[in-house]
């Protein structure tokens, strides 16, 4: 099995590309958003535990329904809740790869306002935009500028990267 995270700021793109991406892939795959345990976005070593936790439970039930792929999205970084996936897919003994998405202050300020959500939600997301600075320093990481990118070239890239290294048989290429 193989488990890519997509992670970045809030309102980067994570859960959609994330969306798209997994149903780039040829084999069985699976997509799943980490982020709605965390809600609201209190860094806690608890809910790092939490997600962790979820990982932990789904990855196993994805196997047996037969995923080869499971597409995690989520702000997953160094020192917080990477730390303990890095635990979980060594127990679980599944191959990992890190996509960080990145994007310029403005362009995460205009996603994270034109998205629904209500003003509690939005304001939330806004304060959070100083995680993109923390997206590079996860270990391994592939980074992806979206600042001036729309969804389909962001998910386009990615699917270009995984092609590159998994080739046809588990991919398409980008149309």
């Amino acid at each position: 099995m193989r488990v890519v995270v997509i992670t970045g700021a809030p309102g980067v793109g994570k859960t959609r590309l994330s969306q798209q991406l997994a149903a780039r892939y040829v084999v069985p795959t699976a997509a799943m958003d980490c982020d709605p345990v965390v809600y609201p976005w209190a860094g806690e070593p608890e809910l790092y535990e939490l997600t962790a936790s979820t990982v932990r439970a789904a990855l196993p039930v994805y196997r047996d329904w037969g995923a080869r792929v499971v597409v995690i999205s989520g702000v997953v970084l160094a020192g917080r809740v990477y730390d303990r996936f890095r635990t979980v897919f060594d127990e679980l003994r599944v191959d990992s790869v890190y996509y960080g998405l990145r994007a310029g202050p403005d362009a995460l300020a205009a996603r994270i306002t034109g998205d629904p959500g209500g003003e509690h939600f939005i304001e939330g997301r806004l304060a959070e935009r100083h995680l993109d600075a923390e997206v590079p320093d996860v270990p391994g990481i592939r980074l992806v500028d979206t600042t001036h990118l729309p969804l389909k070239e962001a998910t386009d890239a990615v699917a270009s990267l995984e092609l590159a290294t998994l080739g046809p048989r588990w991919i398409a290429a980008p149309v």
